[in-house]
């Protein structure tokens, strides 16, 4: 996961992302070995790049699903879009 993808959808007009990874920690479950993990570290600086785009935060968005879980996705996909919805259209879509 690179940050400039990230930076190019959003300053594009894409309204969120959303990243679903492996769960990490004690119970690890991704076949790359520590791809979610690295993936969060490098979230944790996307702050810096969406206040440069005047964007919310929230439009970019990391869970950890694990194998067990996958039923949780529908629910973590609709959590999302009321999110995105609440935000409202990227000001940048159209540009």
């Amino acid at each position: 996961m690179n940050l400039v993808w990230i930076a190019d959808a959003l300053s594009k007009g894409i309204d969120g992302i959303l990243l679903l990874g492996c769960q990490y920690g004690e119970d690890y479950q991704c076949h790359m070995a520590t791809g979610s993990h690295l993936a969060k570290i490098r979230l944790s600086k996307v702050s810096e790049t969406l206040d440069r785009l005047k964007l919310e935060s929230g439009r970019v968005q990391m869970e950890q699903v694990s194998i067990s879980e996958y039923y949780k996705i529908p629910e973590i996909l609709n959590n999302f879009l009321e999110k995105l919805n609440g935000f409202g259209p990227n000001p940048y879509k159209g540009f």
